[in-house]
């Protein structure tokens, strides 16, 4: 297959050249060209920008009534089409590099007319993108309509990405490649599990070798289909759907920007969130200067709202602030901030493990006893304990994925609050060398971070903007999954430099996080089936045209978690029934 450049016109796309092939239409839309020009004696790196245009060498236009009479002809039967069709296939090819010299360089100036292209080979292709080599270990997707593998390497996740896609276009298949490339490299790979997908990822994924299977495409090399090492935790109260552990954090290990910003969300609660955030500094302030040695203060919001308040035991409703803000506190903003401070859902369950925010000792010094969801499973009642607070240093292992289900409650509060502590603790054990290995937060639906209020938005966004930005001097990656590219933060966006582009209903939102893929590429979004994306990784000279591959693990399905909360209900009917009576 050869392809000839046609001449220019004074209004051409400078940046493509066209050309005419004779025999078949073979070049697919995002295939890659060498282009040979014997004139000028230099050689070109190209991609082909879209579907191929179908002319017919009559001299008669597509209108004509006398092609109009000889399609008649041809769709009754009475023509062969050899007589009526005389086709040539039109294209546009982006040039990407001059690869007259090594090392190839940008293109300043153009092949002449009658320059012959072909297609480029894989190691053409591969070198001249500059993709990461060849490890099957490693591999995403391959180019579609190619045996060419898409692959990633450390760098790649160091340099930070972007996975966005609408729901049922193939997203999720992408991140669990991701997740598992990267637990091959040996980080340990921490999933902040939103809907929930990754609930089931230490089972290998039936379903891809069935479908493999059916579409004939299974070969001997079947080992990439896995399932991972796992540990399993969850947000908020016991449950019987999701497997693992339920998470409890102390108040003192937030900021206090993120704590008011949640605990103080409504647009009209300014002045109460401020007061909060100031007071928490001064508090931890206080704290921290009584310290003796190194360890950390913990505290709760319990313990903030007695110093806040003055509390005293003997007359709980006297409050009033803090001896050295008396005379310095606006009253009304201050009481509207300690009320609110005790609200129902203002402060999410698992903080501080459920300790009450209020005393709620009775006269005689005993706490009162408080059914949890387990007990009451058992038809007993407890006594709420100091809880035992969460911490990743021990659970963060190499080759081995921390899966944390933070849910949907709280218009994305909870998720935030949880993120900035975890970004910050996992920043903290690399800057003190309690870990060597490298981290990647694979930080799911991350479009629940921006969606809520401005005040919050703005808190947890400068959170992960400063994680993005400083976490590849400590060896620490992000991927970043959205429903849509449009709605991550610029600032972050700038720092997310590869970027895997599955279907958008809006080309215009595909097209800001693909700056440099053509308009033909860009409009293809809109139509492409699940598992089919764009893909520009960090430091590839060009955007390609991918089919991602199928997960290697078991994503989770709404019929599992009915199968597991029915397991687990079964299980708990069982132990009430062989329990002994009290």
């Amino acid at each position: 297959m050869t392809l000839i450049q046609i001449p220019d016109t004074i209004n051409s796309d400078l940046s493509l050249i066209c050309g005419y092939t004779f025999n078949e239409p073979e070049l697919s839309a995002n295939e890659f060209v060498i282009v040979e020009d014997r004139a000028s004696h230099r050689n070109y790196f190209g991609q082909v920008v879209g579907p191929q245009a179908n002319l017919n060498r009559s001299a008669l236009g597509p209108q004509d009534n006398a092609t109009i009479n000889a399609f008649e002809q041809l769709e009754q039967n009475n023509y062969a089409r050899e007589v009526v069709v005389r086709e040539v296939y039109f294209y546009q090819v982006n040039l990407i590099k001059d690869i007259t010299q090594d090392p190839p360089s940008s293109v300043r100036l153009r092949p002449q007319i009658g320059s012959i292209a072909r297609q480029a080979t894989e190691d053409e292709i591969i070198g001249y993108l500059n993709l990461p080599p060849a490890d099957e270990r490693y591999r995403i997707g391959q180019i579609i309509d190619t045996n060419i593998g898409i692959y990633v390497n450390a760098r790649t996740f160091y340099y930070q990405s972007l996975i966005a896609g609408a729901t049922g276009s193939g997203k999720t298949n992408s991140c669990a490649n991701y997740i598992r490339a990267a637990l091959q490299m040996g980080f340990a790979v921490i999933i902040y599990d939103h809907k929930p997908d990754y609930q089931h990822i230490d089972r290998h994924n039936q379903d891809a070798i069935d479908i493999l299977n059916g579409n004939r495409q299974i070969d001997q090399d079947t080992t990439w289909i896995e399932g991972v090492d796992a540990d399993f935790y969850y947000l908020g109260e016991e449950s019987t759907t999701f497997q693992g552990t339920p998470i409890a954090i102390p108040a003192s290990e937030f900021d206090p920007a993120v704590l008011a910003a949640v605990m103080y969300y409504p647009p009209n609660e300014t002045n109460s969130r401020e007061e909060f955030e100031t007071l928490l500094e001064e508090f931890d302030d206080e704290r921290q200067a009584d310290q003796n040695g190194n360890e950390s203060v913990i505290w709760t919001l319990g313990d903030f709202y007695r110093w806040v308040t003055s509390y005293d035991s003997q007359n709980p409703n006297a409050r009033q602030p803090p001896p050295h803000r008396r005379g310095g506190i606006d009253m009304r903003t201050y009481n509207a901030m300690v009320n609110k401070m005790t609200r129902r859902n203002r402060r999410p369950a698992w903080v501080d493990g459920g300790l009450p925010i209020r005393p709620t000792a009775n006269p005689n010094g005993t706490r009162p006893r408080i059914a949890s969801a387990s007990a009451a499973a058992m038809g007993q009642d407890q006594t709420p304990q100091q809880p035992q607070y969460f911490d990743p240093t021990d659970l963060l292992q190499p080759g081995r994925a921390l899966v944390i289900r933070v849910g949907q409650v709280g218009g994305g509060r909870d998720y935030g609050l949880f993120l900035n502590y975890m970004l910050k603790r996992v920043y903290d054990l690399k800057e003190q060398r309690q870990i060597t290995f490298p981290v990647l937060h694979h930080i799911d639906e991350a479009q629940d971070l921006f969606n809520g209020s401005k005040q919050f938005a703005s808190a947890i966004g400068n959170v992960l903007s400063e994680g993005v930005r400083k976490g590849r001097s400590r060896q620490i990656a992000f991927t970043i999954a959205v429903q849509s590219a449009a709605q991550i933060p610029d600032d972050i966006l700038n720092n997310l430099n590869t970027r895997i582009i599955h279907r958008h209903n809006r080309a215009s939102e595909a097209q800001r996080a693909l700056e440099k893929a053509a308009d033909a590429q860009i409009s293809m979004t809109k139509n492409f089936g699940p598992g089919e994306a764009l893909v520009d990784l960090f430091g590839a000279s060009a955007v390609v045209n991918a089919r991602m591959r199928l997960s290697p693990f078991q994503l989770t399905t709404e019929e599992l978690l009915q199968q597991q909360e029915q397991q687990a209900t079964s299980q708990s009917q069982r132990q009430r029934t062989t329990s002994p009576p009290r």
